[in-house]
């Protein structure tokens, strides 16, 4: 890619980026207590504006807003794609791998809950003419062949199909998500491997161990603390290609006694830098707090597209995140300060 076609990604992203939702914004979002208060108070922000134009505030379902929203996200970062004309484009395209791994876990959910409605607007029509995955299958989704099904044609078929079972009760999700991972990140770090180099290589190749590290950081925290889960089972869902953190340590965190100590432990590791005075709530805070400030870092001041374009993917996926947690705390009125603790801005 030469350095016009350059700029003008970089120039692109940064311009998008400039009408993400700001502090402010969230600020007064966490006073709203109604969805149609939540929608009207998107219609006039400058990422929400146009597609939300036509919507009646108290005609459309959460479900359906939240698909909206993605739907934004993903024809933005789509934009930014297209105007890619480069060999390493497939590097690029490891967005619509995390797309359809959420879209299968979502679709899990579905059948372990039995919540068939209740999906409504969390399988994106729009994201059908990018995967191999039948979308409109999945929206019909109610067992577990269903979703075998669904995926036939695509390389998850063969993950999935030795975990298929008749019982929604029997479903190994954990086991299903970390196969799904274990695929993305084989994928990710063999086209990083095919089409880039020297330091540009060793920075992209961070990023990855950085987020799947902090992956595994978060789940050590949640199965300990919620499920008791014993350190077998922890070190089953655990990514342990391209980590930085060495067994012992990891070893550590699985067997400290208490999970509320694994920040307080993360002080003394790779991670010390980003540790503070500050009283972490959530372990997802920690986690997203340093995957946030680090693709700020790069949106702001990285000259290169890949390393702009993944900040990019970033911080618009923390930005669906956010407004999916207020819409969630609008729907079961819990308190503003606590949902403000899951916010990451």
């Amino acid at each position: 890619m030469n350095n016009m076609s350059n700029n003008a990604v970089i120039t692109k992203a940064k311009a998008i980026f400039g009408r993400f939702l700001k502090a402010d914004d969230y600020e007064r979002m966490l006073k709203l207590r109604s969805l149609p208060d939540l929608i009207a108070f998107l219609k006039k922000s400058p990422n929400y504006g146009s597609i939300l134009y036509n919507v009646q505030e108290t005609s459309i379902h959460r479900g359906q807003l939240e698909l909206m929203i993605k739907k934004n996200s993903f024809e933005q970062t789509l934009r930014l794609i297209k105007m890619i004309h480069s060999p390493d484009l497939e590097f690029y395209l490891l967005n619509v791998i995390y797309q359809e791994s959420e879209l299968i876990l979502s679709s899990l959910r579905t059948i372990i809950s039995m919540e068939f409605e209740d999906n409504i607007g969390k399988l994106p029509i729009f994201f059908e003419v990018h995967t191999k995955i039948d979308v409109h299958k999945l929206l019909k989704v109610e067992t577990f062949d269903d979703l075998l099904d669904a995926v036939k044609n695509s390389p998850y078929y063969g993950i999935l199909k030795p975990y298929r079972t008749d019982s929604p009760e029997m479903i190994r999700y954990l086991d299903i998500e970390h196969e799904l991972e274990v695929y993305y990140y084989e994928e990710a770090f063999r086209r990083i491997d095919k089409h880039f180099k020297g330091s540009l290589k060793k920075d992209i190749e961070s990023i990855y161990q950085t987020r799947i590290e902090l992956s595994n950081i978060t789940k050590i925290y949640r199965l300990k603390k919620f499920y008791q889960a014993t350190p077998q089972v922890i070190k089953d869902v655990l990514i342990k290609e391209h980590v930085r953190i060495s067994e012992k340590k990891w070893e550590e965190m699985i067997n400290l006694s208490n999970p509320d100590q694994i920040v307080k432990y993360l002080s003394n590791s790779e991670y010390q830098k980003f540790v503070n005075e500050k009283d972490y709530v959530y372990i997802e805070y920690f986690a997203g707090k340093i995957r946030y400030d680090l693709a700020r870092k790069y949106i702001y001041f990285a000259t290169e597209v890949p390393k702009v374009f993944m900040a990019f993917v970033t911080l618009s996926q923390m930005e669906i995140e956010n407004i999916t947690n207020i819409i969630e705390g609008i729907r079961y009125q819990v308190d503003e300060a606590e949902i403000k603790a899951m916010l990451i801005y």
